[in-house]
């Protein structure tokens, strides 16, 4: 039995749909660069953790790292060139409902540690990392290795317009199988293998490839609007377009917030409320997904940056 026409038979029919075990290797070929586009290098990332804080004292017990070539033109994904991978002792017992999550034992992790020299390594020349939860996993990445504070993030689950494609959900097993691969296990390397292969996709309907797309979104702008001073008998209105309440945790602003790619659109909104001053924070992957912690030191810096240069 030939399994690969027997799979394309049943793929041809309409009342089937076949998945494919996904198999990334070391050094997988994605393309090959015929043309000679000038190249980036990216790192897809993925952690594994005992919970979900960092700035609560959670550690990472699973890091996964994919550095890759891609063209700085095209947006295309080429090949992966370096990876490390390991996992750490978080000293303390891992929780059951984490090891039923990743199958991640204490056993499996007592005396482990991840090698900073092999992750700075894997990392050198990288300039942008791609997580499927930046938000999560770049506050994890900072907490561990400081440096990851100098790096640009881009985030896959929130800058790939996957819901615009059909996509009931954004998880990373369920879009798989939508593209027609499945993978077995929640460890970081098995994310990190399925996100590049999504990355290597072309948009449904279309040319592009998906890692493009998300390029496009991480290299523009965004804001991130708090809305001080707002009438507390408009906060319904802003939190039924998204606003989140910051209550002032590592001394960050307390307000109403949210992120947007469209600031004036936001400033209009929020003045037919009653906020006619808000805070207004430009962002740029450098910035986009750190924790409130993070957050809080890079907007007291900017600001004082800003008042010397009006003393000027």
């Amino acid at each position: 039995m030939d399994i690969d026409k027997v799979a394309e038979t049943l793929d041809a029919h309409p009342d089937f749909r076949v998945l494919r075990r996904l198999r990334i290797s070391d050094a997988h070929v994605f393309a090959e660069n015929v043309g000679g586009e000038p190249c980036g290098r990216l790192a897809v990332i993925d952690t594994e953790t005992t919970g979900l804080k960092a700035e609560f004292g959670d550690r990472i017990i699973d890091l996964a790292i994919a550095t890759c070539e891609y063209g700085r033109e095209t947006g295309r994904l080429y090949r992966v060139v370096d990876r490390y991978e390991s996992l750490e002792d978080p000293e303390a017992p891992i929780a059951p409902e984490i090891t039923r999550l990743t199958g991640i034992t204490d056993d499996m992790v007592r005396g482990q540690r991840i090698d900073e020299a092999g992750v700075a390594r894997v990392m050198d020349g990288v300039g942008l990392v791609i997580c499927h939860n930046a938000r999560f996993d770049r506050a994890f990445l900072e907490a561990r290795y400081p440096a990851f504070a100098n790096k640009h993030f881009a985030c896959s689950l929130e800058e790939v317009p996957w819901d615009q494609w059909n996509m009931k959900s954004s998880k990373l097993d369920y879009i798989g199988f939508r593209f027609g691969l499945f993978h077995e296990g929640h460890r970081a390397r098995a994310d990190v293998d399925l996100l590049l292969a999504l990355l290597a996709q072309k948009v449904p309907d279309g040319e592009q490839d998906i890692l493009s797309v998300l390029l496009a979104s991480a290299r523009a702008p965004s804001w991130r609007v708090h809305a001080i001073g707002l009438p507390i008998e408009n906060k319904d209105y802003a939190a039924a377009r998204g606003y989140r309440w910051n209550d002032g945790t590592f001394n960050t602003v307390r307000a109403w917030w949210i992120e947007t790619r469209d600031e004036k659109a936001e400033r209009e909104f929020l003045k037919g409320i009653g906020c006619k001053n808000p805070k207004v924070v430009r962002q740029t992957a450098h910035e986009r997904y750190r924790s409130l912690a993070a957050r809080a030191d890079t907007e007291a810096d900017k600001a004082t940056a800003d008042a010397h240069a009006d003393d000027k």
